[in-house]
């Protein structure tokens, strides 16, 4: 209302839109869940990371092309993150099945492999070069590992310029080591930030189903859980946690009683860690 006493017209489409909201709670509801958007807000940040370290680490081993390859799902397949190539665009599309190429040797045996004409090895997988329309020729492809656990292969092909090329040396498979540590890391905390962000969706849905009469069960999370593309730990954390939140929910004794457990398994898991290690120590 202006001094005159007389509404302003911003001051009617408030009251208006006030006025709808009030009287359709469920569409104004559902409208404010959907205006929610968490996406990529975890990921994007750490995607740019393993960008730079890419970029980084082929300048270091001097490498023409370089890919982070990471595990998709939990029976041993690759897949694309990040890729310096002209065949980037087609590389990102492509799935590595379980144990084939070198990519696929290196991620399951947990060793590095050196090439220097890949024509002349056998395990190397051609499907992926017919596929993009690249030409391979050596090749360098060191584990990405992280607390024991295989997170995926970084790959580096060729050299700068037109073949032939020279292979690559023992100082550059150091280097390549060397930038490895440091993309594990990046790479296992992208998977867990992806996760994250597929939780939180997962919550914003059921808060929206809820409102709309259709309750979430735990049974229904699981579904959902088991159907998205996890590594094997990621998905058990998951299900654990379900199952934990369920717990939690029937009261105070329960609570308590769950704690007293998980304590004790910690307590336990601490001293069979202890006692392996001294045993491999002696």
């Amino acid at each position: 209302m202006n001094d005159e006493g007389f509404t302003t017209d911003d001051e009617a489409s408030g009251e208006n839109a006030l006025g709808n909201a009030e009287g359709n709670h469920p569409q104004a509801l559902s409208e404010a869940i959907n205006a929610i958007d968490v996406s990529n807000s975890l990921t994007a940040p750490l995607k740019r990371a393993i960008d730079l370290l890419l970029e980084l680490a082929v300048r270091a081993v001097g490498s023409g092309e370089g890919s982070v390859l990471v595990r998709d799902g939990n029976e041993g397949g690759l897949k694309f993150l990040s890729a310096i190539s002209r065949a980037k665009e087609e590389l990102m599309k492509l799935h590595i099945p379980p144990g084939k190429g070198i990519a696929g040797l290196v991620f399951s045996s947990g060793e590095p492999m050196c090439v220097s004409d890949v024509s002349n090895e056998g395990s190397f997988w051609s499907e992926a070069d017919k596929k993009t329309g690249f030409k391979t020729i050596t090749l360098l492809a060191t584990p990405l590992r992280t607390g024991g656990e295989m997170v995926g292969v970084l790959e580096f092909v060729n050299r700068p310029g037109a073949p032939p090329y020279q292979g690559f040396t023992p100082e550059e498979m150091d280097q390549a080591a060397y930038f490895a540590d440091t993309i594990a890391g990046m790479v296992e905390r992208h998977e867990i930030a992806h996760i994250v962000e597929s939780l939180f969706d997962r919550s914003i849905k059921a808060i929206k189903a809820s409102a709309e009469g259709r309750p979430d069960s735990t049974e229904d999370a699981s579904q959902w859980v088991n159907s998205l593309a996890l590594a094997r730990e990621h998905r058990d954390m998951i299900l654990m946690w379900l199952s934990l939140r369920e717990i939690l929910r029937q009261g105070d004794a329960e609570r308590e009683l769950c704690r007293d457990l998980l304590k004790t398994l910690a307590r336990f898991a601490e001293k069979r860690s202890a006692s392996s290690t001294a045993y491999s120590g002696f």
